[in-house]
Order: C-alpha cells, then sequence, then structure tokens
C-alpha cells in the first residue's frame, strides 16, 4: 500500500508539473519515480532522425521510429533506476574521459564538441547526462554478468575443446626413459643430477635412455596437450623452453623430458615465496613506534636471529605467524600495491626496510622468485568471459523486461502529436 501510495503521489507531481509547464515541456511517459519529457524526446529523436536524413519518411514510418525510440527510453531509465538502486554511478572523471573519446571519435576537441552541442540549442549538462547514463547501464550489464550469469566448466571444456584444440600450445619434446621404477628410482635422480650438473640431454639420452627412440636423441617431435599424457602435459607447463623436468614416474618407467620448443600462446606471471611481519598501526604515533620496533627486529635478523621464531613473536598477522611469517607463493595482484612494489624490488633472502600499507607496518624477506605457466588459466578465462557476455547479450534484455513489468509505466502523450 505505501508503494502505491509513492507512485500515485508522484504521478501527482508529475501531472502537476506537466500542466504548469504544458506549452514548455510536457510529459509523455511516466516511469516509477520518473518523467520522459517531450524535450527529452526531442534531443533523441534528433539524433535518430540523422540516421534516416537520406529516407524520404512518410507519417507511418515516423511514427513508428517515434514509438521505437520511445519504448527505448522507457527502457533505459528503468535501467538508469536500476543503477540508482544498486549504487553503481560512474565518477565525473570517467565521464570527462568518455567525451574526450567521442570528440576525438568526431575528430574534434571538447571544447568544439560542446560549441557544436550548443550551436544547435541543446543543453552541455544534458548531453553529460546521457553519457553519465550510458556509462552507468554499461556498469549494470556487468553487474548483470558477474553477479546472475553462471558458466558450468563443461560448457568452458566444450568451448575450448571446439574452439582451441589443436590450435592451443604444440611443445617440441625429447624423452629419457627409464624401466623398472621400483628398481632405478636412484638411478632416475642421478642422470637428473647429471644433466643439471651439465651432461648435455641428448648424450644423457643415448646413454641412460631405454626407449626406441634413444638413439635418435629422444625427440618426440611436435605434440599438443592432447597428445601427450597428463604428468607430461603438467611438468612441460612449469618450465622454460630448454628446461628440463623433474624425474616423473608412471606405470612405464621413470621419464625425464626437454622442452626443445614451444609454438602457441603462453602466458607466465612471476611468483615471489615471501614472509613477513607486520605491526599493526593506525595513528602517526602508532606506526612511528612501529617503524621504531621493526628496525630493532630487523638488525637482529641480520645479526642472524631466525625469522621465523621472531614473526611468531612480533607479527600481528596471526594468519602468517602461526607459520612463521609464511605467505606462500604471492602471484601479481594479490597484495596492496606498496607490499607488492616492496617484493619487487629487493634481492632473494633480503630482509626490507620497514614500509607502510594500511594494515600498518612490515617488514619482508623474498624466499624464492619462480615463473608460473598460467596459460590454462587464462584460456580458461577467455573462455569463460566469452560465453559470459554472450548470454549476457541473450538474457539481459529479457531481464529489462522483467524490469518493466515490475514497474509502475503511465504513457501520457504521443510525442509525434502537437496536441498529445
Amino acid at each position: 500500500m505505501l508503494l502505491r501510495l509513492n507512485i500515485f503521489i508522484a504521478i501527482l507531481l508529475a501531472f502537476g508539473a506537466a500542466q504548469a509547464a504544458e506549452m514548455m515541456d510536457r510529459v509523455l511517459v511516466i516511469v516509477n519515480e520518473d518523467v520522459i519529457t517531450q524535450s527529452d524526446f526531442d534531443y533523441r529523436m534528433e539524433v535518430v532522425a540523422s540516421d534516416f536524413q537520406e529516407e524520404n519518411l512518410d507519417a507511418t514510418r515516423l511514427e513508428q521510429i517515434s514509438k521505437q525510440l520511445l519504448g527505448s527510453m522507457v527502457s533505459e531509465l528503468l535501467q538508469v533506476q536500476e543503477t540508482e538502486r544498486r549504487g553503481i554511478n560512474v565518477d565525473d572523471a570517467e565521464v570527462d574521459a568518455a567525451v574526450e573519446r567521442f570528440a576525438g571519435q568526431q575528430n574534434m576537441t571538447v571544447e568544439q564538441l560542446e560549441a557544436a552541442i550548443t550551436s544547435r540549442g541543446d543543453s552541455i549538462s544534458r548531453f553529460h547526462k546521457s553519457v553519465r547514463d550510458s556509462l552507468n547501464i554499461s556498469r549494470l550489464t556487468e553487474f548483470y554478468a558477474l553477479s546472475r550469469v553462471v558458466i558450468p566448466e563443461y560448457e568452458i571444456d566444450g568451448h575450448i575443446a571446439n574452439n582451441i584444440g589443436d590450435a592451443g600450445t604444440e611443445y617440441q619434446v625429447a624423452h629419457l626413459l627409464i624401466n623398472n621404477p621400483e628398481e632405478n628410482e636412484d638411478l632416475g635422480q642421478q642422470v637428473l643430477d647429471e644433466i643439471l650438473a651439465g651432461l648435455s640431454f641428448e648424450q644423457a639420452v643415448i646413454t641412460y635412455s631405454e626407449a626406441a627412440d634413444a638413439q635418435e636423441g629422444g625427440l618426440l617431435g611436435w605434440r599438443t596437450d592432447a597428445q601427450l599424457p597428463d604428468i607430461f602435459v603438467a611438468a612441460i607447463k612449469e618450465i622454460d623452453v630448454g628446461g628440463v623436468t623433474d624425474v616423473l614416474r608412471t606405470e612405464n618407467g621413470l621419464h625425464i623430458l626437454k622442452l626443445l620448443d614451444l609454438k602457441g600462446t603462453r602466458e607466465e606471471i612471476i611468483q615471489h615465496e615471501v614472509r613477513h611481519i607486520l605491526i599493526s598501526a593506525e595513528t602517526d604515533v602508532a606506526r612511528t613506534y612501529a617503524k621504531k620496533r621493526l628496525s630493532e627486529i630487523r638488525q637482529r635478523l641480520l645479526a642472524g636471529e631466525d625469522f621465523e621464531t621472531l614473526a611468531r613473536i612480533y607479527s600481528d598477522d596471526s594468519v602468517s605467524a602461526a607459520n612463521g611469517g609464511d605467505l606462500g607463493w604471492v602471484s601479481p595482484g594479490e597484495m596492496v600495491p606498496q607490499f607488492e612494489n616492496t617484493y619487487n624490488t629487493i634481492s632473494l633472502n633480503e630482509i626490507s626496510e620497514p614500509f607502510d600499507t594500511n594494515f600498518g607496518v612490515h617488514i619482508l624477506q623474498v624466499e624464492d622468485r619462480r615463473t608460473k605457466n598460467i596459460t590454462d588459466q587464462v584460456i580458461r578465462s577467455q573462455a569463460d568471459n566469452l560465453l559470459r557476455r554472450q548470454r549476457t547479450e541473450r538474457e539481459f534484455p529479457i531481464w529489462v523486461r522483467e524490469l518493466e513489468q515490475e514497474s509502475y509505466i503511465q504513457y501520457l502523450s504521443d510525442p509525434t502529436d502537437p496536441k498529445g
């Protein structure tokens, strides 16, 4: 009852405004608590009409275009209302950037664009509002895609199989095989140690491999993921071109692989194995004390005291403190910028100077760095984004129609009829 009363009051106010300004700007449609006026329609119609300027529009065609435009305006207003309800609102900087891009597309400066708008008798503020509304609706579409669209894993798998398949990464691999894994486990590790110490892989294959292709250097040729055992694929993806895998054990024997070359996309990131000590601090005084305390702890670490022990005693990060300050392998983007900048710029095993984040003051140590192949994750993410976008394009208009059915919409006047 309260909702209906509010809508009724809004309608009365809209009618009152329309009657007070009937000769100036009549109300065409009431959409919940908002209205679409004749000037709103005329502003949009001027843009639409430019697309049909070469056509000789008769009255029937003009009425059809007007009806479609007014329906689109109602739909867009409902979406703008939904962005307000959900707290979606682009900032002024984003609007300004969009206006600048639009001006550039028209081969104009922003000043020239605004001059052209005012020369037509249009309002700069109305133009900026239309840009803001468009950006907010785009954000609403993104919100829908992320919050309401679910892509099952089997659909992602199917898309990758049907659209990537053999077009994905291919590997040129050499292979060393030692039979009887139960009896030769120590031999496998010995061979790997010799390779890492400088023995050429080809010579190791000729000397130790029991595969049929040993005299040819164990060359398997170009293979895709589907043409290699899963254990081989997982190991190859963790090494660079020219690198060798650890000893891999299967029912057939012990294997060592060398990645000779690859073709196709390969996405990699640098991961850091990091540990830290945090002292929480919210005020300037607390931060000054924390930096002094961590400087003292840093000197103790440099003198040889154990990082794990001091982290357990002094760190306010209770989760990592229980593990001696260990944060494990950290990927780009997982930590706040100040933290990431610090571990990116110090040497292995160096103890950083105390530094601030919004959590407090830290010192950290990088224990190791490695290159992590994330090609599979990137491919899956790309497939998920594509399928999510395709489904959003199908389902978002249906959702908007549901909004229309749940809303109060009252058409009051025909925008093409001077008498309404």
